[in-house]
């Protein structure tokens, strides 16, 4: 926990540039201390077709999936700590999103499996 989830325009990052930004967004969620290093997931998807407010401009958007029950400074941190960490990547998309997301905690499920 959390789930981190990244889209952005294929287009726009391709092999080492997505690698770049997953272990940038895992590093500095780690180095926030709201979550160990060990309990973050992160993963990202390419989409091919998109418009952004009518136009063709790359974005991304990133899902940070949490258990319900932080309070919205935490939050707050945590999609700061994820900008941050990207800004400098330099990364060329018109606009970086983050959206934290609670899951509830009653309906949350987990096997490892032994």
């Amino acid at each position: 926990m959390p789930h981190i989830i990244v889209e952005y325009q294929e287009g726009l990052a391709a092999g080492d540039a997505v690698d770049a930004m997953l272990m940038a967004i895992h590093r500095s969620v780690s180095d926030s201390g709201l979550f160990k290093a060990d309990q973050i997931k992160t993963r990202a998807y390419a989409f091919r077709n998109f418009t952004n407010a009518g136009g063709q401009d790359p974005y991304i958007h990133i899902q940070a999936r949490i258990k319900s029950g932080r309070d919205d400074d935490n939050k707050k941190r945590m999609g700061q700590a994820i900008l941050s960490g990207l800004a400098p990547l330099g990364i060329p998309a018109s606009v970086i999103t983050v959206e934290i997301i609670d899951m509830d905690r009653g309906s949350y499920g987990k096997l490892v499996p032994a």
